[in-house]
């Protein structure tokens, strides 16, 4: 099956994707990565920074409160048929050792 049949079959519509949609550098504070989206039906974080970073769903994201992804890396993936309406919400992140490149990825229905 074709991957457009299955995006449309499992998120119920056409979908699309959008690259770095709010930045792709992440600070040393609290930096929005994804605002708020109702038709978000996938995330993607990817840290390619040389030091850890968190993800979370508010801007007190931490290093104690936060979700880790690892230097060099490592991933999220928020996905609405396994997440649900946690996707849409606005994201933040925080690389608490240093501002550092990341790779977002938001898949959209049309």
């Amino acid at each position: 099956m074709a991957a457009r049949q299955v995006s449309v079959d499992r998120f119920k519509g056409p979908t699309f994707s959008v690259v770095n949609p709010v930045t792709a550098t992440v600070a040393t504070s609290a930096t929005r990565v994804f605002r708020n989206n109702p038709e978000r039906v996938l995330a993607l974080m990817v840290n390619q920074g040389n030091v850890d970073g968190y993800v979370g769903f508010d801007t007190e994201v931490s290093a104690t409160k936060g979700i880790l992804i690892s230097a060099n890396g490592g991933y999220l993936i928020l996905s609405a048929d396994e997440d649900g309406e946690l996707v849409a919400q606005e994201i933040y992140a925080i690389s608490p050792g240093g501002a550092a490149t990341w790779y977002f990825v938001e898949v959209r229905r049309k």
